[in-house]
């Protein structure tokens, strides 16, 4: 009797955003044979993972009409690699998870009749997963509603990697920042203005763990240290997710994944969306979040940082039940929904 197939292709590029959801899903099913599919950028970030792997070419569309006609031959040679990959493994669907490397490969797909599926992180669709949700046969979505998600689209969240959850002991109240994939130089700017505000009694007794880029790294240490704030600076941190379950307080960015994460540890947050981010996607995942969860959301360019000080105390040093799952929603997990495709 052949072995039945179990191949399943991932297709994800350009960010850990896009990346991370698809990880999850590769570590939490073991019943199945997933191959990534993926660009060099985010090649890199899946060497620690050790998972088959191959990487095609694509490009993003640009307004400039050379440009534009070499996006298009790198779409195509794209195309061409995976329709190879696809003669080869015969997987039984393909799942796009954003980015541009999507496109080449759910195209392959369709040229073969296999299954697809678009999973959408954020709570404004990309515009590379709005192009290929209209031939797609199936879209996940993160969010209960997402912007320009088809009627018919399925709430599964976002996939949380796996991890094993480590305790540490704190003699001080911990405060994490992270700055995502960008590194938030504003974050360099804006802790510190907060922590000049607040007393030594208070600061004392806390801790900074803060993602940064490397050329604020040293100045951002010695302005910690002159206020006598203990802390941990690095430029990426390998187990983000202990990082966060650690944690007093969240200090981050919007990203769908980074979301995710704080939710599952029910962590109180402090969120900054980046305010250029495509459609302003951030601002809208915030919005979203924050239905379900306990936050605040902050202009970066507008912050009242009087206010800020004081919730920070509060939080940190004053007894306060986090607040989770406030319109919690019903969502049936992206591995389901999988499942349920390929039956």
């Amino acid at each position: 009797m052949p072995k039945k197939n179990k191949n399943i292709f991932l297709v994800a590029g350009g960010t850990g955003g896009h990346l991370f959801p698809a990880v999850a899903v590769a570590q939490r099913d073991k019943t199945k044979n997933f191959i990534f599919v993926v660009d060099t950028r985010v090649e890199k970030i899946l060497k620690k993972y050790k998972v088959k792997n191959f990487v095609v070419s694509s490009s993003k569309f640009n307004k400039n009409i050379f440009r534009l006609i070499l996006a298009v031959f790198k779409i195509l040679y794209g195309t061409f690699q995976s329709v190879l990959l696809i003669k080869k493994y015969r997987p039984k669907l393909v799942v796009g998870f954003g980015g541009y490397t999507s496109i080449p490969t759910i195209l392959a797909a369709k040229i073969f009749n296999i299954q697809t599926l678009i999973h959408e992180q954020n709570a404004v669709m990309g515009k590379t997963n709005r192009l290929l949700s209209k031939i797609s046969n199936k879209t996940a979505i993160s969010f209960n509603s997402t912007k320009y998600a088809k009627k018919d689209a399925i709430f599964t969240g976002v996939p949380i990697r796996v991890f094993k959850k480590k305790k540490i002991k704190k003699d001080k109240k911990r405060v994490l920042v992270l700055g995502g994939s960008q590194g938030a130089k504003i974050f360099s700017q804006i802790i510190p203005k907060v922590l000049i505000g607040i007393k030594q009694e208070y600061l004392k007794n806390l801790m900074i763990v803060q993602q940064t880029r490397k050329e604020d790294k040293t100045i951002l240490e010695s302005t910690y240290n002159k206020l006598n704030v203990k802390c941990t600076v690095k430029e990426f941190f390998d187990d983000v997710q202990n990082e966060i379950y650690n944690s007093d307080i969240v200090i981050a960015r919007c990203g769908a994944s980074t979301l995710a994460e704080i939710e599952y540890c029910k962590k109180f947050s402090l969120l900054f969306p980046l305010p250029t981010a495509m459609d302003d996607h951030q601002l809208e995942n915030a919005k979203q979040f924050k239905k379900k969860n306990d936050c605040q959301i902050y202009n970066q360019n507008n912050i009242p940082y009087s206010k800020l000080r004081e919730l920070l105390k509060s939080q940190l040093f004053y007894k306060n039940e986090i607040k989770t799952n406030l319109q919690e929603s019903k969502k049936i997990s992206l591995i389901k929904f999988i499942d349920d495709i390929i039956q």
